[in-house]
C-alpha cells in the first residue's frame, strides 16, 4: 500500500479537496465532506485537469462518482497511480457491492442564531430605556453616565448569567440527557471543534474549550441544541467559578453607575 504522506493532494476549483488519508480518501468541499473507503473504490481516472472517483456498483447500476476539477496535473499524475496501486484486491463478490453504502458524509450545520442576540437587544433597550428616565427625573449629565454605563454593566452580568447557563447544562445533561462519543475536527488555542452524531443519525459539530482525553458531548433528547462537551467536576467547578465572578463584576458596575446617579441627583 502507498504511503499516504507521500500522496499529493488534490486541490480543484470551488474549494474541492480530494486526499488519501490511511485506507480511505477523504473528498470536500465546502461544508461538506465525504469519506471514501477504499474498499469502496472501483478506480480512480484522470481526464486532463479533472480526478474522477468511481465507486463500484452491482451489475447494471450506473456506479456513483466524486469528482474533483481544476487540479494539477503533475499533481494528478502522482495521485492516481498511487491510489490505484493502493486499492484492495478485488474477489467474485465486489460485483455485487453497493460502494456508496460504505461511504460516510458529513455536512457541517449552517451557524447557530447567536445565543446572546436577544439579550443584547435587551440589554440595549433597557439601557436605553433607563437613560431616558434619568433624563426626566433627573438631569442630562444622568442620563449620559446612565447610556454609557448601564450598557457595560448589564452586558457583563448577562454574559455572566449565560455562562452560568453553559455550566449548568455541563453539569445537568452528562446526568439526564444523552452522550455520544465525539471526534476532534480542528483545534485553536485552547477551543476546539468536535463532531458527534446523534442516536438518529444526524452528525452535527460542537464549538468549546478542549477536553481532554477521548470527546463526549450529552444533549437533550428534547432539544438537540441543548448540548455540550462532558468535562471533569474539576473543569465544572472552575468553569463556575469563572461566570460568577463575571456575574459579579456585571452587578458591580450597574451598582456603581446607580451610586454615580444618586450622587449627580443630590440636591
Amino acid at each position: 500500500m502507498s504511503n499516504p504522506s507521500l500522496v499529493p493532494v488534490l486541490r480543484g476549483s470551488r474549494g474541492t479537496l480530494l486526499q488519501l488519508t490511511g485506507d480511505a480518501l477523504t473528498w470536500r468541499r465546502d461544508a461538506e465532506e465525504v469519506t471514501i473507503p477504499l474498499q469502496a473504490v472501483a478506480r480512480v481516472h484522470r481526464e486532463g485537469r479533472s480526478v474522477t472517483v468511481e465507486l463500484l456498483a452491482p451489475a447494471g447500476t450506473a456506479p456513483a462518482v466524486h469528482r474533483v476539477d481544476g487540479v494539477s496535473q503533475a499533481a494528478a499524475a502522482l495521485f492516481v497511480p498511487a491510489v490505484t496501486a493502493a486499492l484492495p484486491e478485488r474477489t467474485e463478490e465486489d460485483g455485487t457491492v453497493d460502494g456508496s453504502t460504505l461511504v460516510s458524509a458529513y455536512t457541517e450545520p449552517e451557524p447557530e442564531p447567536h445565543r446572546l442576540r436577544n439579550p443584547a437587544i435587551a440589554v440595549g433597550v433597557l439601557s436605553v430605556t433607563s437613560a431616558l428616565v434619568a433624563w426626566i427625573l433627573g438631569d442630562l449629565p444622568s442620563a449620559i453616565v446612565t447610556l454609557v454605563g448601564a450598557p457595560i454593566g448589564l452586558g457583563i452580568t448577562a454574559v455572566g448569567v449565560y455562562f452560568l447557563y453553559l455550566v449548568f447544562l455541563e453539569w445537568y445533561l452528562p446526568r439526564s440527557g444523552i452522550t455520544v462519543e465525539a471526534k476532534l475536527v480542528a483545534e485553536y488555542l485552547s477551543n476546539a471543534t468536535y463532531a458527534y452524531t446523534e442516536l438518529d443519525g444526524t452528525t452535527r459539530d460542537i464549538h468549546d474549550r478542549k477536553v481532554e482525553g477521548d470527546p463526549y458531548v450529552a444533549y437533550a433528547a428534547a432539544r438537540p441544541d441543548r448540548r455540550t462537551l462532558c468535562y471533569s467536576p474539576l473543569k465544572i467547578a472552575g468553569h463556575m467559578v469563572s461566570a460568577l465572578l463575571v456575574l459579579l463584576v456585571g452587578l458591580g458596575v450597574v451598582a456603581f453607575v446607580v451610586f454615580l446617579v444618586m450622587i449627580l441627583n443630590l440636591p
